[in-house]
């Protein structure tokens, strides 16, 4: 006879191979680096701040006022990276970094 726990364990064991098996069919490795955005609109609301945060760090010195602090990213950067990025779907998101950074300065 089967008990909760051994039938519990085969379900999330099969939604696991399922998800696996779907993510292999699409074979596209998106990461923040190759980002573009489109994926970048069609991410979870909780993944957008930590992904903006990268965009916008990312091959920076940090030599005085370089940098961008979480905070101000997930409150600004944001909204203002989903805005530029519904203009061009397409491009990019890494060609969008200067024009945020600039808008940030004002």
């Amino acid at each position: 006879m089967i008990n909760k726990f051994t039938l519990s364990t085969a379900g999330i064991f099969a939604a696991a191979v399922l998800a696996t098996a779907s993510v292999s069919a699409v074979s596209k490795d998106v990461t923040p680096k190759n980002m573009n955005c489109q994926e970048f609109i069609d991410l979870n609301p909780q993944t957008m701040a930590p992904v903006a945060f990268w965009m916008l760090n990312e091959d920076e010195d940090f030599k005085g006022g370089d940098y961008v602090d979480f905070h101000e990213t997930e409150t600004t950067a944001v909204p203002l990276t989903i805005e530029l990025c519904k203009k061009n779907p397409q491009s990019p998101l890494k060609n969008i970094k200067d024009e945020v950074k600039k808008e940030l300065k004002k």
